[in-house]
């Protein structure tokens, strides 16, 4: 007994017919809040985050060479990876205490042109993410010398977060001027 003679291609068009007719849909699409990304970071009692891409690098601080006739929040030089940069305590700055050196201490290396500065800070808590529409905060009128280089916080479990700009920081008269 001989087997039917079966096209091939009607035989892939009614397989294709077939999936087509009992293949899943798409999952819904679903638009997603824009986010904004800073790397988080504490100033004394102060959240801060800044954006990405005002800093290039976080590291533990290393070996730092004072520099006399400088301002006491400026602690000095340190060669990092062959290149001399400026160490500049961030709290002390503005006039909070000192960063105790500790497991938790950073420095922020600064991605600002012409600018080879660090900044010492207390503790780096990493990437955090925002929902602009939802957690921006109005900072105005708040009373710490830090939030003058805030633009805007967020607020997130009772938690206020500033966004801190390295670059307005970089251009004040009084973070440039460090002699005594």
């Amino acid at each position: 007994m001989a087997a039917p003679h079966i096209d091939p291609l009607a035989l892939l068009q009614q397989m294709q017919e077939h999936s087509r007719r009992t293949a899943p849909g798409l999952p819904e699409q679903v638009q997603a809040a824009p986010l904004w990304s800073g790397l988080g970071f504490r100033v004394a009692d102060l959240q801060l985050v800044t954006p990405l891409d005002h800093v290039s690098e976080v590291l533990p601080c290393p070996p730092v060479t004072p520099v006399p006739g400088t301002k006491r929040w400026l602690k000095g030089i340190a060669n990092v990876r062959g290149t001399l940069v400026t160490i500049v305590d961030l709290p002390e700055f503005f006039d909070k205490e000192t960063v105790r050196l500790d497991d938790r201490s950073r420095l922020l290396i600064l991605n600002i042109p012409g600018l080879s500065t660090a900044l010492l800070v207390n503790e780096v808590v990493g990437l955090r993410h925002f929902d602009e529409a939802r957690e921006t905060q109005d900072v105005t009128g708040m009373d710490d010398p830090a939030l003058v280089h805030v633009s805007r916080a967020f607020l997130r479990d009772n938690q206020l977060w500033g966004v801190f700009d390295m670059y307005s920081l970089a251009e004040s008269e009084t973070f440039r001027h460090v002699a005594v």
